[in-house]
């Protein structure tokens, strides 16, 4: 009996904390300055109950990132990372089709203050992914400047992902990930040839 009461509260804790959540990316779709009052007013809760899930508008734009990144890593199959720098495009391509999964919802989340600690954590997310390559890494020489054309290479993708989701990109992101993972794949040509 206390354990289905337990359960109850939890799934009772989760529907009010995704409430607040919803009522976040509502809103921020109507306007720039979201407080407290607008997310309990739209999310139909009282105050008490969004203190009981964030300390501030903040936190709920932080927890919703953090969620999507989570997700994101459940996108990217462990398995995968033994060999990503073979095929650079697979991992890319994974990105892409989860912002594409909900294109509206992730350009809305890259246009809101506070997008620049979300795209910093997607890009250390890839870098780490093809930097996890037990297959051709070892191989790899003069490992640091191949990190760092690495990272720029990924801090472009990133930024190009950007600039799609504020419209400055006049050309697909599908045709984007091809242009950048084949990048990819020319260094890592160039950084495993015997010399």
């Amino acid at each position: 009996m206390e354990e289905a009461k337990i359960k109850k509260n939890y799934r009772n804790f989760r529907r009010s904390e995704k409430s607040i959540m919803r009522a976040y990316v509502s809103l921020i779709q109507k306007k720039k300055k979201i407080t407290v009052t607008d997310i309990v007013n739209t999310a139909d809760l009282n105050r008490s109950t969004f203190y009981a899930h964030f300390k501030s508008v903040d936190d709920v734009r932080e927890k919703i990132q953090s969620d999507v990144i989570m997700d994101l890593l459940g996108t990217l199959d462990k398995r995968d990372y033994r060999d990503s720098l073979k095929d650079p495009y697979k991992a890319m391509k994974r990105v892409m089709d989860f912002i594409k999964s909900d294109e509206d919802f992730y350009k809305m989340l890259l246009n809101i203050d506070g997008a620049d600690k979300f795209l910093k954590k997607l890009r250390d997310i890839v870098i780490e992914h093809y930097m996890s390559d037990v297959v051709i890494l070892p191989y790899i020489k003069n490992r640091d400047e191949f990190e760092m054309r690495l990272r720029l290479f990924i801090g472009g993708y990133v930024s190009v992902i950007e600039d799609w989701a504020h419209g400055n990109v006049n050309m697909p992101l599908e045709k984007c990930t091809v242009i950048i993972s084949e990048l990819i794949k020319t260094c890592v040509k160039t950084y495993t040839e015997n010399k």
